[in-house]
């Protein structure tokens, strides 16, 4: 009996030990897995205070920027130039080279304009320049920062808002007039008479009372209108004529303006060879000649112009005939094809290296008003033959110079009809 008990004495021993040993390995377990949560948890919360710290440390430094700098707003004056304007602030000849050089990559100073505004910031303890900002167009902004002796510049690109937008109005004095009181920038006023060039004189044919609706893209930034984009659609009602123009690019990438039936605004011929004009002499088969005191048949429309304003040919030719000719002073003859010539006489003077056999296109300056010749005064006599007959240039119709095709017409049917919704919801709404 007691040998047994002898016997089971060593291992009750080991079994103690090696409790002792799983406890003990247990406590440690579970000490490191606190001592390394609250680790952890530490870290974590250091981590949230620094990033507190910094995002409030970012905004405070801008506001503490902004609170010990003035800003001082210049607009370029013509004649001044960009070294003057900052030497004005203290800036040295070598700091003015230093921001030239610096920018000269993004931007040329040569290339500034009356006008153009430019901010200045000062330090109001030093009262020197520690910020440049030119503003390039409503769309780019060029900063300059100093940083110790050197300038660093950045060119920004401010984000714009296209809307589509429709404006119409109707013909009181003028269009140009009617257009601007609309809030149709000039710009557009000019490319609306060209897209119309070929079809409607818009000194000689307009008249009170027509009516114009126009669909063009604005930009928008900050809520403030800062520019506009392509001219989509006009509808212009002249003398109870409606003429359409329908702004498409065909599946060459080619783009140009189109009535509804897809044949294009361009035409063989423009309306007129004058921008600013007015006809103090039509057409006629017998007309008093103020000079001769004779009556004489006038094959020509004279437009009264001032001297020096520049006279277009009216289509692509070929020069037959440049010089004196007569009672038409300088005079210009041009072959357009096989059936049509266009005479310009009376001018001042021709346009540079222009001589019989010059090609020219449509739209090329050809010559000056003047009063050459048998004239009373400075103005244009502009005549039309065809086939070798003299014809009315106020009746002539000149084909389309170019048709959609076939492959082209379904999208254009389709802006065709966009454009209509557009048109209509306006009227509608």
């Amino acid at each position: 009996m007691n040998r047994k008990i002898k016997n089971n004495a060593p291992t009750l021993k080991w079994n103690r030990i090696i409790l002792l040993f799983i406890t003990t390995f247990l406590i440690v377990a579970i000490l490191i897995i606190i001592f390394q949560s609250s680790a952890d948890e530490v870290t974590t919360d250091e981590l949230i205070a620094s990033t507190r710290v910094s995002y409030n440390d970012y905004f405070e430094s801008r506001q503490n920027w902004f609170l010990n700098h003035k800003r001082i707003r210049e607009h370029f004056i013509k004649g001044k130039t960009f070294y003057e304007l900052l030497a004005g602030y203290g800036l040295s000849a070598q700091n003015i080279m230093r921001i030239d050089e610096a920018i000269r990559p993004l931007f040329n100073l040569s290339r500034t304009k009356a006008g153009q505004i430019i901010d200045i910031w000062l330090n109001k303890k030093s009262q020197k320049v520690e910020k440049i900002s030119l503003h390039l167009s409503p769309y780019k902004t060029l900063h300059i920062i100093r940083n110790g002796p050197d300038f660093l510049p950045s060119l920004v690109s401010h984000s714009k808002i296209n809307i589509i937008t429709i404006t119409n109005g109707e013909v009181s004095n003028s269009f140009y007039q009617s257009a601007i009181d609309r809030g149709i920038p000039s710009d557009v006023i000019m490319e609306i008479a060209d897209i119309f060039a070929w079809d409607i004189d818009f000194l000689a044919d307009i008249r009170p009372g027509d009516t114009f609706q126009v669909i063009l893209t604005k930009y928008y930034r900050k809520g403030k209108c800062i520019g506009h984009g392509k001219v989509h659609a006009v509808r212009f009602v002249n003398q109870n004529r409606i003429s359409e123009s329908f702004y498409f690019t065909d599946s060459e990438g080619r783009s140009c303006y189109y009535n509804r039936n897809g044949e294009s605004l361009r035409k063989a011929f423009l309306k007129s060879p004058l921008s600013y004009r007015r006809i103090s002499s039509c057409f006629s088969l017998k007309r008093f000649h103020p000079i001769l005191k004779i009556y004489r048949p006038h094959y020509g429309v004279d437009y009264a112009a001032p001297i020096g304003t520049p006279v277009e040919s009216v289509g692509d030719g070929r020069v037959v005939f440049i010089g004196w000719k007569g009672g038409y002073g300088r005079y210009i003859r041009i072959r357009h094809n096989h059936i049509y010539e266009t005479g310009y006489g009376h001018l001042r003077r021709f346009a540079k290296g222009l001589r019989k056999g010059s090609r020219v296109r449509q739209g090329d300056v050809i010559g000056y008003v003047g009063s050459s010749g048998l004239s009373t005064g400075p103005h244009l006599d502009f005549s039309v033959s065809k086939r070798g007959r003299f014809i009315n240039p106020l009746r002539i119709k000149s084909p389309p110079a170019s048709i959609l095709g076939r492959k082209d017409r379904e999208m254009f049917k389709e802006l065709v009809l966009q454009m209509e919704e557009v048109w209509q919801r306006y009227q509608t709404s």
